[in-house]
């Protein structure tokens, strides 16, 4: 699965990133929207496993789902100033 295949990959870039703490970046708007992408997938994939567990049907799924991509936007836009969709149109 996806999944396993990228969890080394994952773990080296959060390893790398901890070397380097507590220093800017620079990281380009287009890195933010690629992390956000990755993050979104896994979330989404959680999300899935936790609506699975709780037998949730398929309207709230996608209810919960959209609120999720929603509110993860807005967290984005609220400390960076940045919006997700306007990035992804570049």
């Amino acid at each position: 699965m996806l999944g396993k295949k990228l969890q080394p990959i994952f773990k080296e870039i959060a390893d790398t990133t901890l070397e380097f703490a507590g220093h800017k970046q620079n990281y380009s708007d287009e890195s933010l929207l690629d992390v956000t992408l990755i993050f979104q997938s896994v979330l989404m994939d959680k999300l899935y496993e936790n609506q699975n567990y709780d037998n949730m049907p398929f309207k709230q799924r996608c209810e919960m789902a959209t609120k999720c991509g929603e509110e993860l936007r807005k967290l984005i836009h609220t400390y960076t100033g940045l919006d997700t969709h306007e990035l992804s149109k570049n």
